[in-house]
């Protein structure tokens, strides 16, 4: 296989590594990872020509080869100590995402289907969002999403609840029983939110400790 020079940025210094012409990019960006002086640093944000590509699949960059990177920017950061960070602002969102519930569950209770309705989608973004995060900050801190924390409760116990929740929710609204909705909302899903903030605390004693 041939190989050749690539030159890429690393916290905005530049670096050349050599490559084989044909490997695929998962395999050179671990291999940029290993080269990172720091061992206590990952990998934070990756630019791909011109596009930040930081979280997203890797799926179609799979047939990428070394001529079909034309720039490419690594940042690095202390993984741990950013997870804590949006730790902390995660249990404000979720803070002002259970006041949001409450406000759904009012329109519903007031026969307000039409803004309820459209409450109710942007609530189920955020709860999109809560979730998400809070798998990327249970993986990075090395919290084990089965360890009881906080009475027992567990992240993979709270995830599977909460399926179980949007799963009645959607059956009432495909039912159109608005004042179900109203109930499932006020008396399952603002709670389950209460508790996964009470979940965030629990991590933050944790790490802190």
């Amino acid at each position: 296989m041939e190989s050749a020079t690539m030159t890429f940025q690393i916290d905005g210094r530049t670096r050349e590594l050599e490559f084989s012409e044909d490997l695929p990019f998962n395999r050179l960006m671990e291999t940029i990872k290993r080269s990172v002086d720091d061992p206590s640093l990952s990998i934070t944000r990756i630019k791909l020509n011109g596009e930040d590509i930081t979280g997203k699949s890797w799926d179609r960059f799979a047939h990428f080869t070394l001529g079909d990177i034309k720039d490419l920017q690594v940042e690095t950061g202390d993984i741990r100590q950013i997870a804590r960070k949006t730790l902390n602002s995660l249990k404000d969102f979720t803070t002002n995402l259970v006041a949001e519930l409450k406000r759904t569950a009012e329109l519903f209770r007031l026969g307000d289907e039409v803004q309820g309705s459209e409450a109710l989608d942007r609530t189920l973004d955020g709860i999109q969002l809560v979730n998400h995060t809070s798998i990327i900050i249970d993986k990075n801190l090395d919290l084990e999403a089965r360890s009881p924390v906080d009475n027992g409760q567990t992240l993979t116990a709270q995830m599977i609840n909460l399926e179980s929740i949007i799963e009645d929710l959607f059956a009432a609204q495909k039912d159109q029983d608005w004042i179900l909705m109203a109930d499932l909302i006020d008396y399952e899903l603002v709670p389950h939110f209460n508790d996964r903030n009470n979940l965030f605390r629990g991590w933050e004693e944790r790490t802190d400790a």
